[in-house]
């Protein structure tokens, strides 16, 4: 990123929230004003691969298919923007005092998301209520203030709190614990038993198992190793009545 007064390039170490150049002392960007980012989804792949995700802040994510364009009102400032496509993923981050058209795409050459960033000139006086008005505003796919790691648990992409070595009936396999839900998953097969906490009725000891009850009356049954028995059974115990709001 470059300062736009002094030209000079900013300390990619640079704490985000100062409203000043380290180097020159003056100010980056007006607080208070309104700016439009445009994203238009480039690219040829089809099918479900064509979704991309966009992450603002790690606050709002938005969905694009290859083709589409969204816009998003953010204010002056500086902003992480993550594009996101399959396990693929890009992260920028823009000094926003105009406004913008970015540019994502998948190089199927490289299997890399790239962007192209482009100011749009004379816009540096920022939006009116009433131009912001006349633009189709894209709304957020999910909204959250918890920051990366609630996306992640919504995604599936979090990572277990516990994992371990596990039976099921006559199946062995690896059971991570998660703070959302459990996946039991036997070598060799890509399907997943997942249990979300919130469709638990109850969970019990069952000879030294834990016995995970879910709504009609399904049980999910596992054998675990006996030397972190307790500590999971009150973990899972205390997450359930967490995630379900219960006392």
């Amino acid at each position: 990123m470059i300062c736009p007064k002094c030209g000079k390039p900013l300390p990619g170490d640079m704490n985000m929230s100062i409203r000043f150049c380290p180097l020159c002392g003056e100010r980056l960007f007006d607080a208070g004003k309104k700016y439009l980012i445009e994203i238009q989804c480039v690219g040829q792949r089809e099918g479900d691969n064509a979704v991309m995700m966009v992450f603002i802040d790690d606050r709002q994510m938005y969905e694009a298919k290859a083709g589409d364009s969204i816009y998003i009102a953010v204010e002056a400032g500086f902003h992480s923007i993550k594009f996101r496509q399959k396990i693929r993923s890009r992260i920028i981050t823009l000094l926003v005092n105009c406004n913008y058209v970015l540019k994502p795409y998948f190089n199927s050459l490289s299997g890399l998301i790239e962007t192209n960033v482009n100011k749009v000139e004379g816009s540096s006086g920022g939006m009116t209520p009433k131009s912001l008005g006349d633009k189709k505003i894209t709304n957020p796919v999910m909204v959250t203030e918890e920051g990366e790691k609630a996306f992640d648990i919504l995604l599936g992409d979090d990572d277990p709190e516990y994992e371990f070595r596990a039976t099921s009936g006559l199946k062995e396999g690896i059971l991570r614990v998660y703070s959302e839900r459990c996946e039991f998953s036997t070598e060799g097969q890509f399907k997943k038993e997942v249990v979300q906490y919130k469709n638990v009725v109850s969970v019990k000891r069952k000879m030294g198992s834990l016995d995970i009850e879910c709504a009609g009356n399904v049980h999910k049954v596992y054998s675990i190793p006996k030397d972190i028995y307790n500590e999971v059974m009150a973990f899972l115990t205390n997450r359930i009545s967490e995630v379900q709001g219960t006392p």
